[in-house]
């Protein structure tokens, strides 16, 4: 009896030591979502001397430093962040898996380590590296599954290396096919989306996750929003998660929410993550620019080019600021910044427009039709639908207006038209503008198609819809055609879906 007794304090007091491990490692897990980095790192050590077998403590000190060096591209902090990846490595390495349970524990956290050298390396332009770390992290986080396929956590890894790596451009997948890796997008999808319904562990990162790839590859902004709203709710100082509201809530129009969020980011005091302030003073410098504060607008793309850490958007922010000059009158001022409209990253939507569109002023003063056209753009960035509609109708009805001009009005009425759910109307302008376009324009091509194929969607009308985008995948570049191109796809899978379940 007196040695049953005693097996029993063991047994509880092992399963009280899990407890309390689990949850002062929650306590710290949670401050890093929140951005409390200084309380949590003392908390991490703490943990890491009270448990010398959990590699936990080790693992998050490593995660909270590549956060700091994606943020900033300081390499000391790469340094420290592959210093205690390395100490919970060692951890990791020293536990007895014979037991199924510790072997998936320690295949699952080295799992995770090999995705933060994943993450790290692609950061750093370091493809080869990614590659090598994503199929290490993939035999490791699969055989986590083989074991139990109800450790849901497992499916995160495998799941956005699926999907990231079928957007890999055409020239990079030779390397990953080399080392046969394969990627399927729908499949990605699913297992992101049921670790963020399902996972333990990393249900925040999904969530997260699941949301850019809502308000950046599927395109269903009202999605992204549901889950970045309950994200910022339960983390109100996590910079991230701000951003991305903000970005999300501009997207779906509402300036006011977008703006007020923004002004979050940039009124913290969190000095590690130059990059998200950056791209939210970038951000709330458009969203001046629709609320035609131009001069304000000019402020935050000054801001945005000095805390930038590389060049994404600088050419679109410099394009922006000579527009804002040049509407303000100081057509001097406006070239300056029309000439260093080439100075973006060749490879984003914004800057191969700006780069356009920059020379095209440096030489010639911003048109009559164009200024038209960006007001209407910032009405109905500013949903004020009964102006933007008067102004397009005036054009319409102006026999002096040009038919590339009264195309783009068409276009743009048409849009709002699908805002406003009204699905016919939608369609006989988006056919209107085609017509009066008659392909001069691909921008314009593209868009009317893409518009069409939504209205003939919402009425039902799903071959007819299907034709359409196939013929978006047939056109040649156009302006802003990874983003036309996503709608494009996200439609098109709507449609399928459909199709599968009549």
């Amino acid at each position: 009896m007196r040695n049953l007794l005693i097996i029993f304090i063991l047994i509880s007091s092992s399963v009280l030591f899990s407890q309390s491990a689990d949850k002062q490692i929650q306590s710290a897990v949670s401050k890093i979502y929140n951005f409390n980095f200084a309380k949590a790192s003392k908390e991490l050590d703490e943990f890491s001397l009270n448990y010398r077998n959990d590699p936990r403590g080790y693992y998050y000190k490593s995660l909270m430093h590549n956060w700091f060096f994606l943020g900033t591209l300081n390499e000391a902090y790469k340094d420290s962040f592959r210093l205690y990846a390395d100490k919970a490595i060692s951890v990791l390495d020293n536990l007895d898996d014979r037991k199924d349970s510790e072997k998936i524990k320690k295949l699952f956290w080295l799992g995770m380590i090999d995705y933060n050298n994943s993450v790290s390396a692609a950061r750093d332009n370091d493809f080869a590296g990614a590659l090598v770390s994503v199929n290490n992290m993939r035999k490791r986080l699969n055989e986590v599954i083989n074991l139990d396929n109800d450790f849901y956590d497992a499916y995160l890894g495998i799941g956005l290396s699926n999907f990231a790596f079928a957007e890999v451009p055409a020239a990079l997948k030779w390397a990953a096919n080399l080392v046969g890796f394969e990627s399927d997008k729908e499949l990605g999808l699913i297992y992101v989306q049921l670790v963020a319904e399902k996972g333990k562990i990393l249900k925040t990162d999904a969530q997260f996750y699941l949301s850019q790839i809502y308000s950046r590859t599927i395109i269903d902004y009202v999605e992204a929003e549901k889950i970045l709203s309950g994200l910022v709710k339960a983390y109100p100082k996590n910079l991230l998660f701000n951003y991305s509201y903000a970005l999300v809530k501009y997207e779906l129009n509402d300036l006011k929410v977008a703006e007020k969020y923004s002004r979050n980011v940039i009124s913290s005091k969190e000095s590690l993550f130059p990059f998200i302030k950056s791209m939210s003073h970038l951000l709330l410098g458009n969203i001046l620019f629709a609320k035609e504060q131009f001069d304000s607008a000019i402020v935050h793309y000054n801001l945005f080019r000095e805390m930038r850490i590389n060049n994404d958007y600088l050419g679109f922010a410099n394009l922006r600021t000579g527009i804002c000059f040049e509407l303000m009158g100081n057509r001097k001022q406006a070239i300056k910044f029309y000439d260093k409209s080439d100075e973006g990253n060749k490879d984003i939507d914004e800057d191969i427009y700006a780069e356009k569109l920059g020379k095209l002023l440096s030489q010639k003063q911003l048109g009559e039709e164009l200024k038209v056209i960006l007001e209407v753009k910032n009405l109905l960035k500013q949903k004020r639908y009964k102006e933007a509609e008067d102004i397009l109708n005036n054009i319409l009805m102006n026999r002096e207006s040009s038919s590339s001009l009264k195309a783009e009005a068409y276009l743009l009425l048409s849009e709002m038209q699908l805002s406003n759910r009204k699905f016919e109307s939608a369609l006989e302008n988006a056919q209107q503008s085609l017509k009066l376009n008659n392909d001069k324009s691909a921008e314009i091509t593209a868009n009317g198609y893409y518009i069409s194929a939504v209205s003939l969607f919402t009425l039902n009308r799903l071959s007819e819809a299907i034709s359409y985008l196939n013929k978006i995948d047939n056109l040649g570049d156009f302006e802003f055609q990874t983003s036309l191109k996503n709608k494009a796809y996200s439609l098109k899978r709507k449609i399928n879906k459909l199709s599968d379940t009549n």
